[in-house]
């Protein structure tokens, strides 16, 4: 659990207000991205947590915003599993600048695993194993 995970993008158009910065609600769209890559290498998608009859719900999201991010800026997301319990994970998220690292934004998460009647479940064994063996 002591790997962190490294993804990299430009901002979109989309994800931009008219004042010309990302929309305050929108970086959790780029931290999504993220950790959808990070489970991929992982070695667990978000397609096999579906597939087991659950998902990930945020339990708990506190981000600090440090800079806004432009349209067009090349960002460094890192995301890293910092605990994982029976039934949850808690993970952090950084977006820098990826021209010259500066930090701009931090995110804290914890997530439960919610099974389809919205009841918290175990999470699936496989994703426990896949996140020790590489995570």
């Amino acid at each position: 659990m002591n790997k962190t995970h490294i993804f990299n993008m430009k901002i979109p158009l989309y994800e931009v207000d008219i004042g010309g910065g990302v929309y305050h609600g929108n970086y959790y769209h780029l931290f999504e991205l993220a950790r959808e890559s990070m489970f991929e290498d992982i070695g667990f998608t978000y397609s096999e947590m579906m597939d087991c009859g659950n998902h990930l719900a945020v339990a708990e999201a506190r981000c600090t915003y440090r800079k806004p991010l432009r349209y067009n800026e090349a960002i460094t997301i890192s995301s890293k599993i910092i605990q994982i319990s029976s039934r949850s994970l808690k993970i952090d998220q950084e977006i820098r600048n990826k021209n010259n690292e500066e930090l701009t934004t931090v995110l804290h998460l914890h997530l439960v695993c919610i099974n389809h009647e919205g009841r918290a479940a175990i999470l699936p064994q496989k994703l426990k194993e896949a996140i020790e063996l590489r995570g």
